[in-house]
């Protein structure tokens, strides 16, 4: 750092911040769309690892994905590894529910209806003021229970609220699974979007990462292949 810059508050993120070259500064909101056959699990997962051996808290919202698959993954990738990570991660579980069982996470519902969930929503959220990183692995899901202007109106609380914390968030959805204009108020209200997707290479499926954009800098916005090993980490390809 030269004479004069002044140390970015915020968080390195892999594969984001690696494309880009610096931090995610503190308070952003980030939208990441997807296609459905990539490795977004993997993806989220190679984040948040990252950022709990940084020595930040992280917290996964989970609405398509297990909470124990959730904790085996991570203990594969670093917790085995590293135990005392476990200690600054928690699961904000909306998936069990859909099972009919009662969650064991400390953070859980009943339900993915919005109306429900604006009842104390200050309750709900105040605890996230102390969190670095979080990351939901599909917000697509609330569309399946909720019309499409009571989520957004949801979401623009969220959004105010949110502004006014540290931490990062990552809001995943899926693309091509909703109207255009809910993508297009979700990159109104977005200060970045990232991007999965694959294309097939001589029979064989590259996944492809891009930083769509990134509000108040220049950046590369071309699509980078990624590498994911046995463990579930993600990189970009050299």
């Amino acid at each position: 750092m030269s004479i004069g810059e002044q140390e970015v508050e915020g968080l390195w993120l892999p594969i984001v911040s690696d494309i880009l070259g610096c931090k995610i500064g503190s308070g952003k909101i980030l939208i990441g769309l997807y296609e459905p056959a990539t490795h977004w699990l993997s993806f989220i997962l190679t984040l948040a690892s990252t950022v709990l051996l940084q020595g930040h808290a992280v917290n996964i919202a989970t609405t398509s994905t297990s909470p124990r698959e959730i904790r085996g993954t991570l203990s594969r990738m670093i917790i085995n590894k590293k135990p005392e990570v476990a200690t600054r991660l928690t699961i904000s579980d909306f998936y069990t529910w859909q099972l009919g069982r009662k969650s064991d996470e400390a953070e859980s519902v009943e339900g993915l209806s919005i109306a429900k969930m604006n009842v104390g929503f200050v309750e709900q959220t105040k605890g996230s003021t102390e969190l670095d990183f979080v990351v939901w692995d599909n917000l697509s899901a609330f569309m399946r229970y909720n019309e499409e202007r009571l989520f957004t109106q949801w979401l623009d609380r969220f959004v105010a609220y949110l502004r006014e914390t540290k931490g990062i968030r990552l809001w995943s959805f899926v693309k091509r699974s909703h109207s255009d204009a809910l993508y297009a108020y979700l990159e109104s209200v977005a200060d970045g979007i990232i991007e999965l997707d694959y294309r097939e290479n001589a029979g064989v499926l590259e996944h492809l990462v891009r930083v769509k954009s990134m509000k108040g800098m220049s950046h590369p916005t071309d699509w980078r292949r990624l590498a994911i090993n046995s463990d579930g980490f993600m990189q970009l390809c050299k």
